[in-house]
Order: C-alpha cells, then sequence, then structure tokens
C-alpha cells in the first residue's frame, strides 16, 4: 500500500508530476548500504495510477561521481515545456565544503519521455554572492504571469546579523529562457523564524496562492502559507501543517480533480522505537481538501480507504473500570480512573474505524494498539479535548517524565456531544491516523508488532460506535 523500496533502501524526498492518467514520483532513494552501493543519492522514478500499486521505474537521474557537484541528486522539480521535459534539481557534495566550493548549486538534465534523462553539463546555477553558499537548493519552477517570466523558487538563507536559526527564506529567480536565472533580492517569503525553507511548493486553488515549506528549526514538519496575490501578503493559518513530526519534505501534483500530497513517514535509527529519527522512510500520500474560508484540510485518499473490503467480526477481550455495550458500540468512562474494552487482535496490515462522542473536555481517551500483558505494553492514541491535540504514546515509554511521546502532537478540537470519525491504517510499523477528515498523523510502531486493539477512557465518558477492523482482500 505504502510504498518503500526494500527493507534496507528508504524514499527520500518526492518530487511529483503528474500525466496521462498517472503520478510520476521522482524520489531521492538512499541505500542505507555504503560499503556495497557506496555514497551517493540517485533519483528513481515511481509510477502509480490508483495510489495504491506502484512500479518503480529504477534510476533516472544517476549519482555523480565523488569529485562531482551532483554527488547527492537532490530534491527539485519536473516541467514541460513544448516537447520537452526539463529536471532542475540540487547538486549536493559534502566534500566540496572542504575546498570551500559551494556545497550546493542547481542543476539542469533534459527528456523527452520522462524516463531518458540527458544532464546538462554547462548548466551550473549557485548562491550569489550576498547568500550563504552552501544551502542553496530544492528548485521549484513555473511560469509568473504577473512578471511575464520564468520563476524558480529556491530555499536558501541570507548573509546578515539575524540568529543561525533565523536567515533562512524562500528566493525567487527570473528567467526568460529558462537557463539564465538572476536571484531577486527581495526573498519571496522571509519570516525570519526557520533555519531554512526545504521543498517549497506552490499552487492555486480557487482565489487561494499556497506556498508550502518544510522546515526542521521548529515542529520538524510541512507547513503552508496562503494569499491571493504572488506578491502576498501570506497568511499563517492556524493549523498551518498537513501532518506532524513523521511526515517531511512533502510536496503535491494535481490529478486533475483533486490535489494529493506526497511525503514520507521516516524510519527511525535501527528501527527501533526509542532511537532517533533517520531522512527518508515510506512514501505517504495525503489528499488535500479546501474549506469554505480558503484553509486547507487533509483526508484520506478514496483509493486507500477502500482497500479494506474484507471486515471481521468484532470480539470483546477483557474490561476494566466501567464499560457498557450498546446498540451501536461501547459507552466507556467514569468521572475518576481508567477504562478499558479491549478487543481484537491486530493484523499486521489493517485499518481501524470508528465514530466517539465525548461528553465532556475533562480527561482523555482513545485507542489502544498492539497491546500485549494485561495493558503493560501497547500504543496507544490519545484524544485531550482540554488541550486541544491528539498525541501518539508508548506504555512503557523511554522517559517516564515525558508525557507522551513528545514528537507526535497534533492540533485536534474535540467538541463535546459532537460526533467524530477516526481512521487508522496500519501497515507494518506505519501508522497513518486521520480524524474527520481534517487532521493526520504518521507515527511508527517498531518494536511491539503484535497485540490487540481497544478502547479505553480516563476520567471522563465517551461513547464509542460502530467499531470496525477490516484487511485487504487477497487479489485473484
Amino acid at each position: 500500500m505504502y510504498y518503500r523500496p526494500d527493507m534496507r533502501a528508504v524514499c527520500a524526498d518526492v518530487i511529483p508530476y503528474y500525466e496521462n492518467g498517472e503520478f510520476k514520483l521522482f524520489y531521492l532513494k538512499d541505500y542505507r548500504d555504503l560499503p556495497n552501493k557506496g555514497e551517493g543519492v540517485p533519483w528513481h522514478l515511481l509510477t502509480t495510477k490508483n495510489l495504491v500499486d506502484y512500479e518503480d521505474k529504477g534510476v533516472v537521474l544517476p549519482r555523480g561521481k565523488s569529485d562531482e557537484q551532483d554527488l547527492y541528486v537532490f530534491t527539485g522539480c519536473c516541467v514541460k515545456k513544448d516537447d520537452t521535459y526539463y529536471i532542475y534539481y540540487t547538486g549536493h557534495n559534502p566534500h566540496l565544503r572542504r575546498q570551500n566550493k559551494p556545497e550546493q548549486k542547481i542543476m539542469l538534465a533534459t527528456s523527452k519521455d520522462l524516463l531518458h534523462w540527458e544532464k546538462d553539463k554547462t548548466f551550473l546555477f549557485e548562491a550569489p554572492e550576498w547568500m550563504e553558499m552552501h544551502d542553496f537548493r530544492d528548485p521549484f519552477v513555473y511560469f509568473d504571469e504577473e512578471e511575464g517570466k520564468y520563476a524558480m523558487l529556491l530555499a536558501g538563507r541570507l548573509k546578515n546579523g539575524n540568529p543561525t536559526f533565523s536567515k533562512g527564506a524562500t528566493f525567487v529567480a527570473y528567467s526568460d529562457d529558462m537557463y539564465n536565472w538572476e536571484v531577486s533580492k527581495t526573498p519571496f517569503y522571509a519570516p525570519e523564524a526557520y533555519f531554512t525553507h526545504e521543498c517549497p511548493d506552490l499552487f492555486k486553488m480557487g482565489d487561494w496562492w499556497y506556498l508550502v515549506f518544510s522546515e526542521f528549526t521548529d515542529k520538524i514538519a510541512t507547513r503552508y502559507r496562503m494569499a491571493k496575490s504572488l506578491k502576498g501578503p501570506w497568511i499563517t493559518p492556524l493549523q498551518d501543517t498537513f501532518d506532524g513530526h513523521a511526515c517531511y519534505a512533502a510536496k503535491t501534483a494535481f490529478d486533475g480533480k483533486r490535489r494529493i500530497l506526497f511525503g514520507w513517514n521516516c524510519i527511525k535509527n535501527h528501527e527501533e522505537d526509542d532511537n532517533w529519527w533517520q531522512w527518508g522512510g515510506t512514501i505517504i500520500p495525503h489528499e488535500l481538501v479546501q474549506n469554505a474560508d480558503g484553509t486547507l484540510r487533509v483526508k484520506i485518499p478514496d483509493e486507500i480507504a477502500a482497500q479494506y473490503g474484507k471486515e471481521i467480526e468484532i470480539k470483546e477481550g477483557f474490561a476494566l473500570g466501567k464499560v457498557e455495550k450498546t446498540a451501536s458500540g461501547y459507552l466507556v468512562g467514569r468521572n475518576d480512573g481508567m477504562n478499558v474494552q479491549m478487543l481484537n487482535d491486530m493484523p499486521a496490515n489493517c485499518k481501524i474505524e470508528m465514530q466517539f462522542i465525548a461528553t465532556d473536555t475533562i480527561g482523555e481517551f482513545g485507542i489502544i494498539l498492539r497491546e500485549s500483558c494485561g495493558l503493560d505494553f501497547h500504543y496507544k492514541l490519545k484524544f485531550e479535548p482540554r488541550y486541544n491535540r491528539l498525541t501518539f504514546d508508548k506504555i512503557p515509554r523511554k522517559d517516564g517524565n515525558v508525557h507522551s511521546l513528545v514528537e507526535h502532537e497534533r492540533y485536534c478540537p474535540i467538541l463535546p456531544g459532537k460526533k467524530n470519525q477516526i481512521t487508522c491504517i496500519v501497515e507494518e510499523s506505519v501508522l497513518v491516523v486521520y480524524v474527520n477528515d481534517e487532521v493526520a498523523m504518521n507515527a511508527r510502531m517498531f518494536d511491539m508488532k503484535i497485540g490487540n486493539f481497544g478502547i479505553y477512557t480516563q476520567n471522563t465518558t465517551v461513547a464509542f460506535e460502530n467499531v470496525k477492523l477490516s484487511v485487504r482482500e487477497a487479489k485473484a
């Protein structure tokens, strides 16, 4: 369902392009195998017509040699002019820094068929002297109708007296011919808040323009801004992220009817829960939907939701505290204390969905995942209405002094008396959660691979309805 090349390699930044009924997903492949594969990162091409079945076409932009600019073929974009496709990409080589040469430059490749690309050895575009030379990457090219020129958004950093973390900005360069580019000294977007704005993306939906970028300074997340004009002012919405820490470097593509956001659910070192996050992982698509006020929300793509067509009968396991079975589900709770209703064993790949209605904003409640040993070991999705948040937690935690797994937290207001929908997709270690087709959260479950799922409340009462567990039907 969610794509990863193999058990060692990972997908990093996705550069999506849509044409002729098919998403063309260029992605950075990190082999994670230095002894056998060597250093560097190429671009692969992944294709899908349904966001479910993928075909990897292999390397389309090979990495350069250890002394060449593009040892690491980093993020860029794919655009078409007349009958030619252009990939503008970041050539990255950390060894050049030691020679006082730019670590990053913008490079170019062209193609007639999206499969066979020729690098243009004559094209090298580097940071001007008033920008920091080593952070100059992630080109996104479009035609600016107001300027009457081609424009290229870039992630870069200013040379100025700001604190180190706040020199980042989204810059724009202009060109009349797509070959000769000049960076404007007026940044496209510069809030003086982040180290850099990675993987910029830009699109229009209705009357609104949306600028998408990823930052690792504050939340480590993909954010967006909105404006009625490319000149701004850029507005920061209340919920300005699409997902949490575990979904990064997301960019979008439009298929003629909807816009799909492609990010990656990152892995951890040695694929252990309590280890540190690594770069790259598994590709996750979300569908973006525009609200009446212009803000964006995230929903599960219909193709993915429809894959789980085989429903499994719900069976009760052990219960704790006060649990009442109702015609539509379970009423779980009391004013003080923990209440649990455990249910079926969880398949490694499954969909769990249900509705819930909170009665107040006092306590917490949610879904228990992969429980074993009488609740001594489990993961859980935890709603805390008093704080307007959804978190992902693990019991036992490595650090017992923290509130939850702090890197997983989403703004998620829950009103008493309102019916809400939650959908969880589990694929081995990958967990993707959607609430009310508005909020999404990715997480990883590495250590605990088996166990039951259930529902719980603490110091509150919640009605859980229409609890469903389903799996994918085997293909003929």
